[in-house]
């Protein structure tokens, strides 16, 4: 075999490893014909990954299901505690949480979907699926709009094929991102939550690549004379945050 076959292998095994840690950033828990479905990798070698993850402690047996194992677990406590906490992304949303009075978040894409990194309450207390930890597909709302039109093609791509869009659904998400890209903000109403409304700016580094998007949502029945307020106080916090590492 050759070398460029033996890397190709090795590449191809390393992402599916990392598409099946993925199923489990996602849900607490799964059974192999589940990450089989979700990943597309025959259950057989589902198995085999999931044997070498639960020996080194990634992925743990929870009766005839699987889930995060604790290793897993100490890497998101060091992300808490360590890189996320040294960061200016907390003290940011809490500014904007509290000129706003709304709940901020920070997302990232992983995946395939929008992974919400921190997010700080307002003096409202808002039911919307944005907290800690938390996943949302990247297809609909403010905050998927904003990552989508700041993702490279390929990327936006590997979404779309994901979840089956059909061609119509992906024409009609590709014709929004230019008016994102030039008004630097998204903005959406129970595209998630029903009630909600949502802005959305990006955070982009040096280079101008993605590191993810400032979020305010809000209860959109009682904030709609305040919308272009939010939206100036999101563009701002974003553009804080924007420019280098963060």
């Amino acid at each position: 075999m050759s070398a460029d076959a033996t890397s190709g292998n090795a590449g191809r095994t390393t992402d599916r490893l990392l598409g099946v840690l993925m199923v489990f950033a996602e849900a607490e828990h799964a059974t192999a014909a589940e990450v089989s479905e979700a990943t597309g990798i025959p259950v057989s070698t589902v198995y085999r990954m999931l044997d070498r993850l639960s020996a080194t402690g990634f992925v743990q047996r929870v009766g005839t299901a699987y889930g995060a194992g604790p290793v897993a677990v100490r890497f998101a406590e060091k992300y808490r505690n360590g890189a996320l906490e040294r960061t200016a992304i907390g003290p940011r949303l809490e500014r904007l949480s509290h000129e706003s009075g709304e709940l901020a978040a920070f997302m990232v894409p992983v995946g395939t979907e929008a992974l919400c990194v921190d997010a700080v309450e307002g003096a409202r207390v808002l039911r919307c699926c944005y907290t800690r930890g938390a996943v949302q597909p990247l297809l609909r709302g403010a905050t998927a709009e904003a990552l989508l039109a700041h993702l490279p093609e390929s990327r936006r791509q590997q979404v779309y094929a994901a979840y089956r869009l059909p061609a119509e659904r992906v024409r009609a998400l590709e014709a929004a991102h230019p008016l994102v890209r030039e008004q630097g903000v998204a903005v959406s109403e129970s595209a998630l939550d029903e009630g909600v409304w949502g802005a959305s700016a990006p955070v982009l580094g040096d280079s101008g690549s993605l590191n993810g998007v400032v979020t305010v949502m809000a209860p959109a029945a009682l904030t709609e004379r305040r919308r272009p307020y939010y939206v100036r106080l999101v563009k701002e916090a974003a553009r804080d945050l924007s420019g280098g590492t963060i």
